[in-house]
């Protein structure tokens, strides 16, 4: 890497890049000769000099009543670095003690049309992990086409584990040995009249309408997550569980 950027990404400005670089190469000088050797008025190097002897990269000394600058030996600057990230290190646990009070932000997305739920549900099933549901289990809106039926089939195929609320319903996929492998589910009646479908997984809750315009979210919050897993838990209480004969 080249000597300037590497300079800059440790916290220099242009003009104490210049002048100590400046002053490497002169070994020890005073004010007049260093400015000399820039484009800078003599009070600019001078200001700078004083910031780069804070930094701990130049010292001076006065002999005869004149003030003479040199750099300290630039290991200073791995040296300062390596300090830096040992006190670091050193505060992060009470760092993330302090982050853990705080709420945080969400990460929100909106998605339309059959192309935006097909991302959702490739979000949704994009890693093998627990997956909570609860919506409307049937659907005779044109518009879905067969999104939901072949979500289930990937579903079944990354044998993805997944608790579900749906209304009372008699689909044959549901009575399959393969899909009751990987899925515990309960019936609530109030769900027929239900025009969302809710999915919590992870940190991540889905929410999309299926009534008329076709609009989905992603909302990624650990806060609402946990908040919309509680509310499933409800639900699945007052729920019942359905017989189901199992299908070769």
């Amino acid at each position: 890497m080249e000597i300037k950027p590497a300079l800059k990404e440790y916290g220099l400005s242009n003009k104490e890049i210049e002048v100590y670089l400046i002053l490497l190469q002169l070994g020890e000088s005073n004010l007049q000769k260093i400015s000399g050797r820039t484009d800078y008025p003599k009070t600019t190097v001078y200001n700078t000099l004083k910031y780069l002897i804070r930094k701990g990269l130049v010292s001076s000394y006065i002999k005869e009543n004149i003030t003479f600058y040199q750099s300290n030996n630039p290991k200073k600057i791995s040296e300062d670095i390596d300090r830096k990230k040992r006190l670091v290190d050193e505060i992060i646990p009470n760092l993330i003690n302090l982050r853990k009070n705080i709420i945080e932000p969400s990460n929100i997305e909106m998605f339309e049309g059959p192309k935006g739920l097909h991302s959702i549900y490739m979000d949704i099933y994009r890693k093998k992990q627990q997956i909570y549901f609860f919506g409307r289990g049937t659907h005779q809106i044109e518009e879905l086409l067969h999104l939901p039926e072949n979500a289930r089939i990937i579903r079944i195929e990354r044998k993805i584990p997944a608790k579900i609320i749906i209304e009372p319903t008699n689909n044959p996929l549901f009575k399959t040995k393969e899909y009751k492998k990987i899925t515990k589910m309960r019936f609530l009646p109030l769900l027929k009249d239900f025009q969302c479908m809710i999915y919590i997984y992870g940190e991540k809750v889905a929410i999309f309408s299926i009534k008329k315009e076709l609009i989905g979210f992603i909302i990624q919050n650990e806060q609402v997550a946990i908040t919309m897993k509680l509310l499933f838990e409800v639900l699945w209480s007052q729920a019942k569980t359905p017989q189901f004969p199992t299908t070769p």
